[in-house]
């Protein structure tokens, strides 16, 4: 069943913002910019949900309210402000309003709030787009590059979040460690031929001009969609962060891009925690909240390391080679504070310095530890390290110039297809 919800605030950003947010979690959304425009619109359609500023011109959030009550009975509303006083919030909740969010508010609790006041009209949403129980997901794909060979309960569940995700059209917060899998995420996410993948660094918000034209050379076709990855949000000043809201607005120099924008924020910090801290302002915290993904720590899937480290040396390696019994236990034993790209690392240098197929528990000893040189080197010597070397470079090529292959194999000076033969390799 569909579900509309009407948005009332003045505010046009914060307004766009909410809207998407509840369209990201699978709502029908309308939008209104005045508590007389929200009555005409109340009287033409019908709605599940209203959600309210009180400040606005002519007609405030309060009488709003009180016209909803008595025109439109069994009608939820929500009131969001930054200019309520205690006074008015216990007034406002004996009119019958459901739920009063004092900005800045948490998207998640007035997401969990509304979707509680539907649900207890008779009205259960589809999906609030957070809980991967209640939608209907596939399988996770044996494709997919994050946490590749984990099947543990945990690792499966995260998978088919992720793979659920897929198509979300405007913002993700993915909350993680340092030396979490943000990268192998991103490209899981924007895994489709129509998508162009672009990691941007803060310092490429400070030339706005410049990287239009630097997306707009990144564009795959019209119909595709464009995701861009913030991995240093703690770097993003009033400045940077105009920059991005005039991307997500198609605002110039980036109204010509020819493709929808879709951002992924990458933290490693509480976001909460962060605005208090004064490290993000207001307008950003509540732009990255659309929707939020917690990544697992490499040290929740221990049970998984055997699967995980097969995958990843046969993915990695240009012969086969496995770990022997003693390594899988030590592999266990060890802490890893760089999290998956530790992990991933220690596995391919212990195996890159390993003679013969098989990788002993000393040899991931010495390459956790660093000690690269007491190892002896892999049976193909000279030629295999420098065919890993080659793959290193061409994948961080390819992510470089934001997953789009032509640009990746023209800076190279290599034709695409050539270029393909080689991650076919690899």
């Amino acid at each position: 069943m569909e579900h509309r919800i009407l948005i009332v605030d003045d505010d046009q950003i914060f307004n766009s913002l909410l809207s998407d947010v509840f369209m990201q979690a699978g709502y029908t959304v309308q939008s209104a910019f005045s508590g007389d425009e929200a009555m005409g619109l109340l009287d033409k359609g019908e709605y599940h949900l209203v959600v309210t500023d009180q400040r606005m011109p002519g007609t405030p959030g309060t009488h709003l309210v009180r016209h909803i009550m008595k025109e439109h009975k069994g009608l939820a509303v929500v009131m969001v402000s930054g200019y309520l006083s205690n006074d008015d919030i216990r007034q406002l909740i004996r009119d019958g309003v459901g739920g009063v969010f004092i900005k800045p508010l948490n998207i998640f609790q007035l997401l969990k709030r509304a979707a509680q006041l539907i649900e207890k009209r008779g009205n259960a949403p589809v999906s609030t787009g957070l809980d991967g129980e209640k939608a209907a997901v596939a399988p996770p794909s044996q494709d997919m590059k994050s946490f590749r060979g984990a099947r543990s309960p945990l690792a499966v569940r995260f998978l088919k979040q992720l793979q659920n995700l897929h198509s979300f059209t405007s913002n993700l917060l993915l909350l993680g460690n340092q030396g979490s899998c943000f990268d192998a995420i991103c490209e899981d996410l924007a895994g489709t031929l129509t998508d162009s993948l672009f990691f941007l660094s803060s310092e490429d918000l400070d030339d706005p001009i410049r990287l239009a034209a630097r997306l707009g050379g990144l564009a795959t076709q019209d119909s595709g969609r464009q995701t861009l990855v913030l991995k240093h949000v703690e770097q993003l000043g009033p400045e940077r962060a105009e920059t991005i809201f005039s991307i997500a607005r198609a605002k110039a120099p980036f109204d010509k891009l020819g493709q929808s924008t879709r951002f992924i924020f990458c933290l490693r910090d509480n976001p909460d925690d962060m605005f208090d801290a004064g490290k993000i302002d207001e307008n950003l915290y509540l732009f990255m909240g659309t929707m939020e993904m917690k990544v697992p720590a490499i040290s929740e899937l221990r049970e998984d390391f055997p699967a995980m480290a097969h995958a990843i040396l046969e993915h990695r390696m240009p012969s086969p080679c496995r770990l022997d019994d003693e390594a899988v236990a030590l592999l266990k034993r060890l802490d890893w504070p760089g999290d998956a790209v530790q992990f991933e690392q220690v596995l391919a240098a212990a195996a890159a310095f390993t003679s013969g197929p098989i990788v002993s528990a000393n040899a991931l000893r010495d390459a956790y530890e660093g000690k690269k040189t007491s190892v002896a080197a892999r049976s193909g010597g000279l030629r295999e390290h420098l065919l890993i070397a080659r793959d290193e470079y061409v994948s961080a090529m390819i992510e470089l110039y934001g997953n789009n292959r032509d640009a990746a194999a023209h800076a190279l000076g290599i034709s695409t297809s050539a270029l393909t033969d080689l991650m076919r390799s690899a």
